[in-house]
């Protein structure tokens, strides 16, 4: 009676498991549920989900992994795992043999420093957007990007790892320490990133092979963060049949190839066409993120020029301003870098990586998904068709409340914006959509 399949130790062990499983699912599923409440599509992204379930679970006691569009919750005591796929369905998956886990962290900055004594903070906070404003009231927002951030793996495993490699948006693999002897552990919290997009984790034992994904969206790399998001709904948002007509038009992707493999080749094309502004990307490290103009550029005296190349106007970022159009790259790029004289600060152009950094800044916060970015942006951006105005030109700076995210106006749509880059054909190209 007390032992066997059906005694009564085995029952109540079982209904003790059945107890528990449901008590864990249901906080993951907590947790999912909140997460997709802070995006206007419902979706489930990486920092939200984190943040709930540190709120169900508690902060040490479970690890998350990401593979494709699904996540997976291995809770640390119990040692099972809950799988969350794009739909926020929660299935449960069993004891794991691997629990692994992959992610990003850096020290946070939570009072934005001020370029000099000529600005003052007027509103916001880094996390809703930290507006400053100077003497003569143009406006910027801070953009935070964490300060010394390192990719740190910790593997767990019931039989001795084989093998483990992490690889970078590119494909390269990145070396990695003490993996000569692996035992059943293995830690490394001191990986620097090098560029924008996915790291694949891929850790390999006799019974099991684990592939985890971590999506780093910083100040690495020029235009990987867009790349990253296409999906098939993107496509089809854009009015192709499916991803891969997408890539065919758009990228010249070949009969009989794939996706991925013409993801990868566009990747190494960006590999060898562009380099990082090195002391750019040091100050911003230093400093814990950058300042981006609130509005769009315009001229200080409100007078609309037909055409622009080499006025002398002074460039200002005010609110209801008349935007500075038809500017080359070259003279976009001289009249931020002459907007102030200040041995304190520089001001530039954004570069690539920077304007990468601000939309993935404005995705990890909740302000708009992936979807309305790079998909169809016709919420938040001013077109002849969005979906809040009726205007089908122009409109000043900061005219529609509908175009503002995290304090900052008119990223999407109304102008395209200039970078520093080139890019490979040597002709200067515009960014934003």
């Amino acid at each position: 009676m007390l032992g066997g399949e059906n005694g009564v130790i085995t029952q109540a062990i079982e209904a003790k498991d059945k107890t528990e499983i449901a008590e864990e699912k249901e906080k993951v599923q907590l947790a999912v549920t909140a997460a997709k409440t802070k995006t206007n599509w419902g979706e489930i992204l990486d920092s939200n989900l984190s943040s709930e379930l540190d709120n169900n679970i508690g902060s040490e006691k479970y690890t998350l992994s990401k593979s494709g569009d699904k996540f997976t919750v291995t809770i640390t005591d119990s040692n099972r795992s809950y799988e969350i796929d794009a739909n926020g369905n929660v299935t449960e998956l069993g004891e794991a043999n691997i629990i692994a886990s992959i992610r990003i962290e850096g020290e946070k900055v939570t009072t934005p420093p001020l370029p000099s004594d000529d600005f003052s903070h007027t509103e916001g906070t880094v996390d809703t957007g930290y507006v400053i404003k100077d003497s003569n009231g143009n406006e910027f927002v801070w953009v935070p990007v964490d300060k010394n951030q390192k990719i740190k793996i910790n593997v767990t495993s019931k039989e001795n790892i084989d093998s483990i490699s992490l690889t970078d948006p590119y494909g390269d693999e990145i070396t990695l320490s003490d993996t000569d002897s692996l035992g059943k552990t293995y830690s490394n919290e001191n990986i620097e990133p090098r560029i924008n997009g996915t790291y694949t984790l891929k850790v390999t034992t006799r019974e099991e092979n684990k592939t985890i994904e971590l999506k780093v969206t910083s100040l690495y790399a020029l235009r990987m963060w867009e790349l990253d998001m296409l999906t098939e709904e993107i496509a089809q948002a854009r009015g192709y049949e499916d991803l891969d007509q997408f890539m065919q038009f758009c990228f010249g992707m070949e009969e009989g190839s794939t996706v991925k493999d013409t993801k990868n080749e566009i990747i190494s094309d960006y590999k060898s066409a562009y380099v990082d502004t090195e002391d750019y990307k040091q100050e911003v490290n230093d400093k814990g993120g950058f300042y981006i103009a609130r509005y769009e550029t315009s001229y200080e005296n409100g007078n609309v020029l037909s055409k622009v190349s080499t006025v002398a106007n002074t460039s200002s970022a005010l609110e209801n301003g008349k935007l500075w159009n038809n500017i080359s790259q070259i003279d976009a790029l001289l009249k931020s870098n002459s907007m102030y004289e200040s041995t304190e600060f520089t001001s530039s152009l954004l570069t690539g990586a920077a304007w990468d950094r601000t939309l993935g800044w404005l995705e990890e916060t909740g302000a708009v998904s992936a979807f309305e970015i790079v998909g169809d942006s016709k919420t938040w951006g001013n077109y002849d068709d969005d979906t809040f105005s009726s205007t089908t030109g122009l409109i000043n700076t900061g005219a529609y409340n509908q175009t503002e995210k995290n304090n900052i106006y008119d990223l999407a749509g109304n102008l395209a914006e200039w970078t520093t880059e080139a890019d490979y054909t040597g002709i200067q190209f515009p960014r934003g959509r």
